[in-house]
């Protein structure tokens, strides 16, 4: 099978270019009162990129960027890209642990990271980790750096630099590598190269009729493929994006009305706490025209709250680091397929569903999502008995994800093979519970994992973090809320845990590694 993406071009330097040409002086990203044009935009990252080749990073080499939300983020993301380096975007969350094995594998030859971010002081550690990885050497701080050994991020991009003309990759080059969120083991390392990553993507941004008229708000994190993609389809098709480093709710909602933000990708859990927000502050005549989420189950009371509160298209999505947007629903469909899908395939992929034989099964039918497709990740770096277990024999990349298909090709999400429970031979998925649970006024986060039974096999236990920090919650409350939604009795949690905050991942998914763990100590 091969589909064709030869419509959209595979190198990032090359819509640099072609976005300068169309769009000179035009507002391409926007923080706080920074506001950068197409052609400042070009200028920065051409300097940036220059000053990487002087440092003698050449082609394949890896650069690791750990920032916030910036334009910093932005200008190092597509100066790398320019000249063949490949993109190892990390969560500013990672500290030495993380960071250490992360740079090691990838054999990081360049670091750039923050001086300091909430606390921490991320220019020491750089520092620390550059004298014990033999491969790491050079050390590029944002802000104002303090260390001797750190390279000034700013006196980079402000002074002229050597010509990058001969340093352009080619499409087949690898031009990021991305780790998995690793809510279970340990992360591996993805890599894609520049044909998987960048024409997909701008085919997926025409679907979602992306123009020069929008402007884009992205709240998730910048270093996840959720949101990381939007940067060059932004450029293609001459957007405005705005880049907001923290996220709160009342300054989300102060710059989505007073910028008249058009597009909004979030996780389900901002758009619960913007609804709360709208109805708490009757915010009315917002300009939001679609907004895009997925990463977990979308409720459906969410987006009928959505639809109703600011009039936007609700876009459901499904995917991960290995597949980009392996699917999602589209702003003209029926408003129903936003919640009952995570719609169907991007134009560039394909999904089948497999039995435990890894044999197709008939629309309707519950089995693990393959996919396939132009967008898919070359390899699993460094790690090749990985990468021949995650593939079928006919080259369908085994998600590990539970779902099935209708009649339409529209793709019904079920949750990770892990996450079914078999209480005494009833079987139910926790992503149900947990879809209930979140809708709850108390509830921030909400998680449901099995602990062990002698007896039954298996039972449920919640975790849930509370809104306000004063208030309580029992399983009793819980049972009852259940059952009024409808829920049968089996289904039930029959442990509960409150937690002050709920462990996540860098793309704020649930991690559910550890809640086992703790869910195991509960029963003792």
């Amino acid at each position: 099978m091969s589909l064709n993406t030869d419509m959209e071009s595979s190198l990032i330097h090359e819509l640099i270019e072609g976005a300068v040409k169309k769009y000179q002086n035009k507002t391409a990203f926007v923080s706080n009162d920074r506001r950068l044009s197409f052609q400042e935009m070009d200028t920065l990252s051409k300097r940036l990129a220059g000053h990487l080749l002087t440092l003698g990073l050449r082609r394949g080499d890896v650069v690791a960027v750990q920032l916030p939300n910036s334009l910093e983020y932005v200008i190092a993301h597509l100066a790398i890209s320019r000249v063949g380096l490949v993109f190892n975007p990390l969560s500013p969350s990672y500290r030495k642990k993380e960071l250490g094995y992360m740079l090691s594998h990838c054999e990081t030859k360049a670091f750039i990271t923050a001086d300091s971010y909430k606390g921490f002081n991320h220019e020491k550690l750089a520092n620390e980790l550059k004298t014990e990885l033999d491969d790491l050497k050079h050390v590029i701080i944002s802000g104002k750096p303090e260390e001797e050994e750190s390279i000034s991020f700013d006196y980079l991009v402000n002074t002229e630099s050597q010509d990058i003309e001969s340093s352009s990759p080619v499409k087949t080059d690898p031009a990021l590598i991305m780790f998995t969120s690793g809510t279970e083991s340990n992360p591996k390392a993805v890599l894609h190269t520049y044909e998987s990553f960048v024409p997909a993507h701008l085919i997926n941004g025409k679907e979602n009729l992306i123009s020069e008229k929008d402007n884009i708000l992205s709240l998730t994190p910048l270093c996840h493929m959720f949101s990381i993609p939007l940067i060059i389809t932004g450029m293609r098709y001459g957007a405005t994006q705005y880049v907001l480093a923290d996220y709160q709710v009342n300054n989300v909602m102060d710059l989505i009305e007073k910028e008249g933000i058009t597009y909004l990708t979030a996780a389900p859990a901002h758009l619960i706490d913007m609804v709360h927000f709208i109805r708490t502050n009757q915010v009315k005549n917002l300009k939001l025209r679609l907004i895009q989420t997925g990463g977990s189950k979308i409720p459906a009371q969410l987006v009928k709250d959505l639809r109703k509160l600011t009039g936007a298209r609700i876009v459901s999505q499904w995917g991960m680091t290995e597949i980009c947007a392996g699917t999602f629903t589209r702003p003209g469909d029926e408003e129903n397929l936003a919640w009952e899908t995570v719609g169907r395939p991007t134009p560039v992929g394909d999904v089948i569903i497999l039995d435990e034989f890894h044999s197709p099964l008939p629309n309707g039918e519950i089995g693990e999502v393959a996919f396939w497709g132009e967008c898919l990740f070359k390899e699993y770096y460094k790690n090749e008995l990985a990468t021949e277990q995650a593939f079928t024999k006919e080259g369908y990349f085994l998600t590990g994800d539970q779902g099935w298909l209708d009649g339409g090709g529209y793709l019904h999400f079920v949750g990770r093979k892990k996450d079914t429970i078999n209480r005494g031979g009833l079987k139910f998925h926790t992503s149900e519970i947990e879809e209930a649970l979140v809708m709850h006024p108390k509830i921030n986060q909400a998680a449901v994992v099995s602990i062990p039974d002698e007896r039954l096999g298996e039972r449920a236990c919640a975790f849930v973090s509370l809104r306000e920090e004063n208030a309580s919650m029992d399983l009793k409350e819980i049972k009852e809320y259940l059952i009024d939604q409808g829920f049968a009795v089996y289904k039930l949690p029959e442990y509960l845990q409150v937690e002050r905050e709920l462990p996540t991942t860098p793309a704020g998914k649930i991690q559910k590694g550890p809640l086992r763990k703790e869910a195991v100590s509960l029963k003792r």
